[in-house]
């Protein structure tokens, strides 16, 4: 059986990470490497070992509600006015037709 792919970048992610703190591009992070370390590799393969690596976005949440917990009731309009009667369509204006288009 065969050992999972380990990317050569590993040992250089300290590097990596003050480079990519100090703002420096992934092609002048390559040059260094190369330099410094003797360690030919892309622009782009520094690339996707950060993006890897990267903290993932957390979902996004409903807030917590303001008051204590809250049985629901029969009534959902009076809940904190989260639902809300649908407004009555003869207030709104009409919308008026895009194209004037005579048939």
């Amino acid at each position: 059986m065969t050992a999972p792919y380990q990317s050569k970048l590993i040992p250089h992610e300290d590097f990596i990470r003050q480079c990519r703190a100090k703002r420096w591009s992934y092609p002048r992070i390559a040059a260094a490497l190369l330099a410094e370390h003797g360690l030919k590799t892309g622009a782009s393969t520094i690339f996707d070992f950060v993006k890897v690596r990267a903290r993932k976005k957390h979902l996004i949440e409903l807030p917590p509600s303001s008051s204590p917990t809250t049985q629901p009731s029969d009534n959902p309009t009076s809940a904190d006015g989260f639902f809300m009667p649908a407004p009555d369509p003869s207030t709104h204006e009409i919308r008026k037709p895009k194209y004037k288009i005579n048939f």
